[in-house]
């Protein structure tokens, strides 16, 4: 693999975080470094006080400091070389996680100071207990393999039949959600990551977010 752009884990930036409590809910999350030097995404996943859903995320969103690959505007990737997404994973938990990528500035502010919600393009994985990453069709190893195609828009966290096409050359912001999946799922969670990159499935590879091999 070629690697064109990367940095440790330790260089993680705080990213927004959106768990159910911006919507009264009691879900919470987090995103830290393990001395393994694997990124940590955990928390916990309440789906009383919302009757049933529940969710909890963390996104982190395109800055200058990712050489490579970024585009003349440093608020975006230009992943449009690419043909979708690959995740390392290290131990799981047998939960079903949500890879987000967002492609559309935020919106107009609300009343209360929070963005609007905009269109978001999303892909379910299984993380099972230990080392494998289910999705599609195709595993391999710990590696999840998603490209372009698998990604469904969605508004608010419901299918989008009229959505477009996702703009792989303007990803804005990157995003890990679990979420009850209509009660199915509830309680503590904890997935270890040790990468996110665009790439071609053959071979060119370009950090998305943090490569935390060293």
């Amino acid at each position: 693999m070629q690697a064109l752009a990367s940095s440790t884990v330790a260089h993680v930036r705080k990213g927004p975080v959106s768990d159910d409590r911006v919507r009264g809910g009691s879900s919470r999350s987090s995103l830290s470094v393990l001395p393994s030097n694997c990124a940590l995404f955990e928390g916990h996943l309440d789906i009383e006080t919302l009757g049933g859903a529940g969710f909890a995320s963390q996104f982190q969103s395109a800055a200058p400091d990712n050489q490579g690959f970024n585009s003349p505007n440093d608020s975006v990737w230009d992943l449009s070389a690419y043909q979708g997404i690959e995740v390392d994973l290290g131990a799981g938990d047998g939960n079903l996680y949500t890879l987000i990528l967002k492609d559309e500035e935020s919106q107009d502010k609300r009343d209360d100071g929070r963005e609007k919600a905009g269109i978001s393009w999303e892909a379910d994985f299984r993380a099972s207990k230990g080392f494998e990453g289910r999705i599609g069709e195709e595993v391999v190893g710990n590696k999840v393999w998603i490209p372009w195609y698998i990604l469904k828009p969605t508004y608010r966290g419901m299918e989008k039949g009229d959505g477009g096409s996702i703009k792989t050359s303007q990803i804005r912001r990157i995003g890990l959600m679990m979420r009850s999946f209509f009660g199915t799922q509830q309680g503590d969670f904890r997935l270890e990551l040790r990468s996110i990159m665009a790439r071609h499935h053959s071979s060119e590879v370009a950090d998305l977010t943090v490569n935390v091999q060293r």
